[in-house]
């Protein structure tokens, strides 16, 4: 999957990954290759990002909204 990370015009990180742990509304979600396309509302808390061979990476937010369409992930903070 790509992902795309942006706020205020700047793109925070962009690369492939295998998968992605997020902070909904109602707590924190899963997102894993061929998910059904889906939009969420972001609170407070980390993105965990996590790619091939293990390398694990966490983002700390302050709400947002992601998009999943066709194993592309947009987050805008």
């Amino acid at each position: 999957m790509i992902i795309r990370i942006i706020r205020f015009h700047k793109i925070l990180y962009q690369g492939n990954i295998i998968s992605i742990i997020a902070p909904g509304i109602q707590g924190y979600f899963q997102i894993l290759k061929n998910h059904a396309p889906f939009i969420s509302i972001l609170k407070n808390g980390f993105l965990k990002l996590e790619s091939k061979k293990d390398i694990k990476k966490e983002i700390k937010i302050e709400g947002g909204i992601l998009q999943v369409k066709k194993n592309i992930i947009f987050v805008i903070l």
